[in-house]
This record gives C-alpha cells, structure tokens and sequence, in this order.
C-alpha cells in the first residue's frame, strides 16, 4: 500500500510540475509580449485598422452564434474555462503535438491581438492557461 501511495504521490509531482512550468512559460510569453506593445497601445493599433467594428454592431444573433459555436460556456466562467483548459491539455500531452485547444473567446481575442498567431505545442497550452 505504501508503494501504491509513494507512485500517486510521484505523477501528482510530476503532473504539477509539468503544469506549473507550463504557467511560467505562458507567463513569459505574456510579459515578452507586452514589454513590445503596451496594451493600451495595441487597442489603439487594432482600432485604427479599417475592419475593426464596435461589439454594439455586431447584430445579436451573429454573437449567439459565435458563443454557441466557440465557447458553449461563455456565461458561465470569467474568461478561463478550467474544464476545457484540462481536457485540451491533457489530449496534447497524450499526443504530444496539438490536437485540441481549450481557449475561450477572451482568450482568443487577447492571444490574438498580443501573440503571433502560429501555434506550437508550448505556446498553445501557455497562452490557454495563462491568465491573458
């Protein structure tokens, strides 16, 4: 029984490690990213480009869709859904590329207007954790 507790105790290590390097890359990434472009002056940037509209103009049926469609849970989590961000993570690491992304729509606006938009395995899971 010992032994049984030691190895849990040993993956529950290993997997809050990987989780925590995980934050601290997608925390560095965040830091890098706005030590570029303040935020204040990307909202800015991204205002002045021809194709940027105000949310109130965006008819209401066209945002239902786009929450139903992207983040069935919109309503009822504050930017960061934990459940999707586990499951993505855990089918990346399984497969060891990305085969999943767990970001919300808050995350995707805020990944798209400070990051680059390529994907890799790192920066997908650091960018869905991190609290963007």
């Amino acid at each position: 029984m010992k032994i049984v507790k030691r190895v849990i105790l040993i993956v529950l290590l290993i997997i809050l490690i990987i989780i925590s390097s995980i934050v601290y890359m997608g925390y560095q990434m965040y830091q890098d990213a706005i030590s570029r472009t303040s935020i204040a002056s990307r909202i800015e940037e991204l205002k002045k480009d021809e194709n940027y509209i105000r949310f109130s103009e965006i008819p209401e049926h066209f945002r239902n869709a786009i929450v139903a469609v992207e983040d069935h849970r919109f309503y009822k989590h504050n930017g960061i859904d934990i459940i999707t961000t586990t499951r993505s993570m855990m089918e990346n690491i399984k497969e060891k590329e990305i085969v999943a992304g767990g970001s919300t729509i808050t995350q995707q606006v805020r990944k798209t207007s400070l990051f680059y938009p390529r994907a890799t395995f790192y920066s997908k899971n650091c960018r869905t954790i991190c609290c963007l």
